[in-house]
């Protein structure tokens, strides 16, 4: 069903993406990685490299000429882009007296701001073409709020106002913008180890139920998934 389709997946190294990534692989899916951190990238392909046709660029998700350049590049190699995954994300978790600016703009500009230029580059190539669809990682933060995460729940909160607006849209061009927002995950995150999250998701469960959605028949015209542990 998905063999030789092409997918993209920002922060795809670690965590839940790179669960994405290695799900993907299995289905046959020609999986390109978007990452910031070059000795992640190398870790990657070298622990799965092997599982099917995979690549990663060094990529700022911030920055719209960097996300661009890897869009059209990807697209002029493929010819297509079937999914795009949107799960970069940054966490800093402190009391809102004590939340800086740079604390503030950190998760802002990678949770919405990334999410928003990625997925518009992507949107513009699958308009091109015959649709494809769009997954972004919200979180159930998306939906509760929780102490000392100001910043972090209004980026959620904005994913998923731009994602609900994204899909009406998209209907018309074929394209279908999902969330899919975890709680708890036991992924090293925010400041917190995933050795101290045992009560939490695990990263297989989270990345079974974005496949899942991916793979949902394109009647489905929104699909909204919170999964909590």
């Amino acid at each position: 069903m998905m063999k030789n389709q092409t997918a993209i997946i920002t922060g795809g190294t670690r965590g839940i993406g790179a669960g994405i990534v290695k799900l993907l692989l299995a289905e046959g899916v020609k999986t390109i990685v978007l990452a910031k951190n070059e000795e992640s990238i190398a870790n990657l392909k070298e622990t799965m490299g092997d599982l099917g046709e995979l690549e990663a660029y060094k990529c700022d998700i911030t920055s719209s000429e960097q996300v661009a350049a890897v869009v059209e590049t990807v697209y002029e190699k493929y010819g297509r882009i079937d999914t795009l995954v949107n799960n970069a994300g940054v966490g800093v978790w402190k009391p809102f007296e004590e939340m800086t600016e740079e604390d503030w703009d950190s998760q802002l500009d990678t949770n919405l701001k990334g999410a928003f230029l990625c997925s518009q580059a992507v949107y513009k190539k699958m308009m091109e073409g015959e649709g494809g669809q769009i997954v972004n990682i919200a979180s159930d933060l998306a939906y509760n709020t929780t102490e000392k995460a100001s910043a972090y729940c209004a980026s959620k909160w904005g994913l998923l106002g731009l994602s609900h607006t994204m899909n009406k849209e998209g209907k018309k061009h074929g394209i279908r913008v999902t969330t899919v927002s975890p709680g708890l995950v036991q992924t090293d995150f925010g400041g917190v180890p995933a050795a101290k999250k045992t009560s939490g998701l695990t990263v297989e469960t989270v990345a079974e139920q974005v496949l899942s959605v991916i793979k949902t028949g394109k009647d489905a015209g929104q699909v909204e998934v919170i999964i909590r542990p």
